[in-house]
């Protein structure tokens, strides 16, 4: 029998909706035996796992790890620390940065910013752009998606052309290239007085109109759809009818679309202003349920950290929109685990078989022999509080700060190497990977 780099022992793995025992054998990089402890190859280093349950490494699809010109609010060193601290071994982030990833060279020159310093593995989502010979390279490249803003109108690229956009998508389409797709039509409304007024200047209307507009592009393109952070309740209604329609699109929520009302915005004010803004309770509920009945198929943190300095400015045109949430996305899903609220089985879905499978990720998001070794160890029970103080994010703030959760990662495998250990990153810089979409 052939000797393995690592063995994690006593473990709990999901088989279907069932928990069994079982031990996992690394060997560069990959899972080559999960079995019976008597069944696997002889280690250099055995790992003890008792009490805890091995998922597959969990995968963030919606990030922004900033750096770049941003990096005073998160770089990809704090970013993909706080990912592995939640428990997440691949994160996707986004193209909106400061130079945007609008192009083959600026996207060259994020990889070899993020080489140095990634703990986690990062792929990477580019802008949509009228360049059809870029498109064409940027997919080459191996970019995740294209990601379309339907809420930002520019020069380069007017979202208000169904023309210009159907040929764009018909393009993705040739080009086998996911579009990821923020489903929000423009606000007419410039000057915002106060921050209860962006909360009514972005309505569900905006998100509804953008959603059914999009929809029907997508049924003469044919290309493959992600919506993002579905926010509103008939959104929801949208995707439960098109979802035996025969078109290849997803959806995805935000922790922070599920877990927090607009009602809190007196009490948290611009730590929760966030795009599209939060909803009524109601709307928190039905977004839960279609989360539990597969309508949505992922969850997204949509990590959007920015200094406190900045969320707390006095002028409600220059308060930024967005809420971190890498470190805060597992501890809330399992809290609701233990409250009997979701099942283990739906947050292996959520967090890692879907992600992996919308984004064509096949070696990843699933604990299967052959697969990359990226791995995230639950301690179920384990109960504590969010502290903002004590995240890696550059962000000091959290919504969901002095909440008290039940259950957390507490060791994470990226490539069968261990990068967080009970809270602490225990790797140096760059042993994360950039990875690319498989394009077969």
């Amino acid at each position: 029998m052939v000797n393995c780099d690592i063995n994690i022992v006593g473990a709990k793995l999901l088989k279907g909706s069932d928990l069994i025992k079982a031990d996992i054998s690394i060997a560069n990089g990959k899972i080559i035996k999960i079995g019976k402890h008597s069944n696997i190859p002889k280690a250099e280093k055995e790992i003890d796992a008792n009490g805890l349950l091995a998922l597959p490494g969990l995968i963030d699809v919606h990030v922004h790890l900033r750096d770049m010109q941003l990096s005073h609010k998160e770089d990809f060193y704090s970013g993909t620390c706080g990912a592995a601290a939640g428990g997440f071994t691949t994160v996707l982030d986004m193209p909106n940065t400061i130079p945007p990833t609008d192009s083959c060279e600026r996207l060259k020159e994020k990889i070899d910013v993020a080489k140095q310093k990634a703990m986690v593995n990062i792929g990477f989502h580019a802008m949509l752009i009228k360049k059809v010979h870029e498109l064409a390279g940027l997919a080459q490249m191996g970019i995740i998606s294209f990601k379309l803003y339907l809420n930002k109108s520019k020069q380069d690229l007017d979202v208000r052309n169904d023309e210009l956009l159907c040929k764009l998508m018909n393009e993705c389409a040739q080009l086998n290239t996911p579009l990821t797709i923020h489903a929000e039509e423009i606000s007419e409304v410039k000057e915002i007085d106060s921050l209860n007024n962006h909360i009514k200047n972005r309505s569900e209307e905006l998100e509804v109109n953008a959603l059914r507009r999009i929809l029907g592009l997508v049924k003469k393109s044919r290309c493959q759809a992600h919506i993002c952070h579905l926010s509103a309740s008939e959104s929801v209604l949208i995707m439960k009818e098109e979802r035996n329609s025969g078109l290849n699109i997803s959806c995805e929520v935000t922790p922070h679309h599920l877990f927090l009302s607009k009602d809190l915005f007196k009490e948290h004010g611009a730590l929760i202003l966030t795009d599209p803004p939060l909803r009524n309770k109601n709307t928190v509920n039905n977004l839960f349920n279609a989360l539990k009945e597969g309508v949505i198929s992922i969850v997204a943190s949509d990590h959007a950290p920015h200094t406190l300095k900045e969320k707390l400015c006095s002028n409600a045109n220059e308060v930024p929109p967005g809420i971190p949430g890498l470190e805060t996305t597992l501890p809330l899903l399992l809290t609701e685990v233990n409250s009997k609220r979701l099942t283990l089985k739906r947050i292996v879905d959520i967090l890692a078989k879907d992600p992996a499978r919308i984004f064509h990720l096949d070696n990843k998001g699933a604990l299967e022999e052959g697969k990359d070794a990226d791995l995230t160890l639950i301690d179920l029970k384990a109960e504590h509080v969010i502290r903002s103080d004590k995240l890696f994010t550059k962000a000091e703030y959290s919504p969901f700060d002095g909440l008290k959760c039940k259950g957390r990662a507490v060791k994470v495998f990226v490539s069968g190497n261990q990068v967080m250990e009970s809270g602490e990153i225990v790797e140096n810089p760059g042993i994360g990977k950039i990875i690319t979409r498989d394009m077969r």
